[in-house]
């Protein structure tokens, strides 16, 4: 009798898990809908069904615009990103390309980073007034070939972010890749180039897919890129048109059917990358552990292609990082001055001096570190639930968790608002740090799942089932055997929870308030009118607290691994 009585309370607090789970990660997207058919604001009294706001949004030529402009945007960085991002996988994972450890570092460091520190880089160096274009156009015949301040320009941009993405995609896949079909065509006559196009290349459809359909969707949403660089151009992309309708125009029900229309559209795009991929098995190479990876001798091209892709690299990465932290260290950056002439530490005391800057500095260190620690213990817990016991709801719960993916950040904001609205009728926690905290955390939970659940895979089943048959409970064997085997992982998911949860900004949009700032979103509103020192000392800030956080867990984990 006893063990009956726990099993139904295990059953119990699955369901309890379960059902908690899902109306805090899917739930708030009831209130988004019910705002954009309703006659007034829900936290008005009163008010009645209505397709106004639909009729609103769908007759302003404006919202057209901004469509054409977010498709046009999405399509030049989606396909620049896939360009330099394929061809970087191919030549730096399987030629004998000079320095290749160097320059797949260099690529990856804009993942590492706030994206909005190598936009901020951007404006600084590369606009038709930065320091870099500017000095090539003084001592020299080159110039930037682009105007950041439009659309072609803000996809040059997006793409030094995206690319990144599609070279880990397919990098991977060309890992992956059993050597012997390649020798297989070389013994048929098809020599290492022909082979490598013939045979590996095909079989990276799934990953050029994925990513492909990835950095659309994201293209589709990104705010920080057209707030800050087509402003000035009054280029408007639809999360630009939702943020400027909210805050300047309070027009919460047209901003709620503008809303819809885009979850819909990037549901839809992720659902078009099942339709396209089809069955991944057909792509299923290595059946065991792969030999080796056959490198491709290119000759005297690989000097070329390497200094090409250090180039742009030159260009897209390294430049912008260096006028970040140029401007933040001189009083005047301009290329008829020498910086080492104009060396100071006042945009620091300038940030430190103002209780906004600190203020939002400090709230988001307390979201990141509290909002991550309970984020972490609450993907652990799920986790288990969704992959070590039996709940028959378990797919459902990992579907759940990989929900976050699917909503673009300005949509999580306004979830939780209309959430809080509804159900917190005296602003307590809509009003505070626990709200932001919140939608962060919804916000970073695939993140934190995708990071955590590999390790929980790796260990194997049998360890908590002789637990259970030594007589512990489910609860107590996950507690005292898989908690403990997936300690390094939890910590890894929270150092990435961390970095994600301090530097986010789009869901604070709808609930931040005057006395609740945060630094992602007070470096957006400030760097949207101004790229000086001031907002080039915040991103200073910020990077410097991303990569010592990244390199404290990375020095931490290794030791704990290892040992």
């Amino acid at each position: 009798m006893r063990r009956r009585r726990r099993g139904l309370s295990t059953d119990a607090s699955h369901h309890l898990l379960w059902a908690l789970a899902l109306l805090v990660i899917i739930g708030p997207i009831v209130p988004v809908a019910m705002a954009s058919g309703w006659s007034t604001p829900l936290y008005d009294s009163g008010g009645h069904l209505t397709w106004d706001n639909y009729h609103a949004l769908l007759t302003d030529g404006s919202w057209w615009t901004a469509v054409v402009n977010s498709v046009l945007f999405a399509a030049l960085n989606t396909a620049g990103s896939l360009v330099f991002g394929v061809a970087c996988a191919v030549l730096l994972t399987r030629t004998d390309l000079p320095g290749r450890g160097l320059l797949s570092t260099v690529l990856l460091v804009p993942l590492a980073l706030p994206g909005l520190v190598l936009i901020l880089g951007w404006a600084v160096m590369w606009t038709p007034a930065g320091f870099a274009s500017s000095w090539l156009k003084t001592n020299t015949v080159l110039g930037m070939p682009v105007d950041l301040y439009s659309i072609p320009g803000m996809a040059l941009v997006g793409m030094s972010v995206a690319s990144p993405v599609v070279y880990l995609l397919c990098r991977g896949t060309l890992l992956s890749i059993d050597p012997a079909l390649e020798d297989a065509a070389r013994t048929s006559g098809a020599g290492p180039l022909r082979s490598l196009i013939s045979v590996s290349l095909p079989l990276l459809r799934p990953a050029v897919t994925n990513a492909a359909l990835l950095v659309f969707a994201l293209s589709m949403e990104v705010l920080g890129l057209p707030l800050i660089l087509g402003f000035s151009s009054r280029i408007s992309l639809i999360s630009t048109y939702l943020y400027d309708h909210w805050v300047n125009e309070s027009q919460q029900g047209l901003v709620s059917a503008g809303a819809v229309f885009l979850l819909v559209t990037v549901s839809g795009l992720l659902l078009l990358r099942n339709r396209l991929v089809g069955d991944t098995a057909r792509f299923t190479t290595t059946s065991g552990k792969p030999t080796g990876v056959r490198v491709l001798p290119l000759g005297r091209w690989r000097w070329v292609l390497s200094a090409v892709i250090a180039l742009v690299l030159l260009v897209s990465v390294i430049t912008p990082l260096a006028g970040i932290v140029l401007a933040a260290f001189t009083s005047i950056l301009s290329p008829f001055i020498s910086p080492w002439s104009v060396l100071t530490l006042d945009n620091f005391s300038a940030v430190f001096d103002n209780p906004l800057y600190t203020n939002s500095l400090v709230n988001s260190l307390l979201i990141a570190t509290v909002g991550g620690a309970l984020t972490t213990l609450v993907i652990t817990v799920l986790s288990v639930v969704a992959h070590r016991s039996d709940f028959r709801f378990r797919g459902s719960l990992q579907q759940g968790m990989l929900w976050p993916r699917m909503m673009p950040a300005l949509i999580t904001g306004m979830a939780f608002f209309w959430s809080f609205a509804l159900l917190d009728k005296s602003g307590a926690v809509r009003s505070s740090l626990w709200g932001i905290g919140i939608a962060f955390a919804v916000r970073s939970l695939a993140l934190g799942y995708s990071a955590f659940y590999p390790a929980l895979a790796g260990i194997g089943a049998e360890l908590d089932n002789a637990a259970r048959t030594s007589g512990a409970t489910w609860w107590k064997a996950m507690r005292t055997v898989v908690f403990r085997l997936v300690a390094p992982a939890m910590a890894a998911s929270f150092v990435l929870l961390f970095v994600s949860m301090l530097n986010d900004a789009e869901p604070a949009v709808f609930l931040v308030t005057d006395k609740t700032p945060v630094l992602g979103l007070t470096m957006l509103q400030l760097a949207a009118t101004s790229t000086g020192g001031t907002v080039a000392a915040l991103g200073v800030i910020q990077m410097i607290i991303t990569l010592v956080v990244l390199g404290a867990g990375r020095a931490l984990l290794g030791v704990r691994l290892r040992a």
